[in-house]
């Protein structure tokens, strides 16, 4: 039997990564998370406590599927001894600030330097 062209002897290969956003707070990590994952944009700002989660599902190929867990990290987070184990088994960070607020943009070297440990 085949399924949208898939055939029962083909095996759906699936992928699974886990981004990481970090950056102060009010930069826009959770706007950027919810845009990519749900296609949504909220005009509200809701301050991210510790963690958020979001999933993104990319079909490639019929047979090749990718899944994004994407791990808002709070800004508040830049001292938190929980950042350590937010980051490890990390296969990308992104690290966003706000284009309109200069010291956003100043601190990712340090966000970049808690990371790199």
């Amino acid at each position: 039997m085949e399924l949208s062209g898939i055939n029962d002897e083909e095996e759906v290969v699936t992928y699974q990564y886990k981004v990481i956003l970090l950056g102060d707070g009010a930069v826009g990590k959770t706007s950027i998370s919810i845009r990519f994952s749900e296609d949504q944009f909220s005009q509200q700002y809701k301050q991210t406590i510790g963690v958020d989660f979001f999933t993104k599902r990319i079909e490639l190929t019929p047979r090749a599927q990718v899944t994004l867990q994407l791990w808002d990290i709070g800004g508040q987070s830049i001292g938190s001894k929980m950042l350590g184990n937010y980051v490890a088994g990390a296969h990308a960070i992104l690290l966003c600030y706000d284009i309109t607020n200069y010291e956003s943009f100043a601190n990712l070297e340090d966000w970049y330097r808690l990371v790199s440990k």
